[in-house]
């Protein structure tokens, strides 16, 4: 499945008695339409006929984490400062 060009995403999870599906692959399309027609393809491709497709109501945009900023350094300033006063406390 991950071989796909159209799957960015694809693993492994466990199964709950209300939902039996334990892998899971992250589908691109511009339409459900191109999005279904990926997923027959891969069906076709391995043999697995009961899939269940879910769709996003909502696009996140990841955010890029950013590296040694003002911030992240006041941060631990100030978590380290009360870690050692923790310490020395008890």
């Amino acid at each position: 499945m991950a071989g796909f060009r159209a799957v960015t995403h694809c693993y492994r999870r466990p199964t709950y008695p209300d939902w039996t599906y334990n892998l899971f692959t992250m589908v691109h399309g511009r339409t459900p339409t191109e999005c279904d027609a990926v997923l027959a393809e891969i069906s076709r491709a391995t043999g697995i006929t009961d899939y269940a497709a879910l769709y996003s109501t909502k696009e996140y945009k990841k955010e890029r984490v950013k590296y040694f900023t003002d911030a992240e350094q006041e941060w631990e300033r100030h978590h380290i400062a009360a870690g050692a006063l923790k310490n020395a406390v008890g």
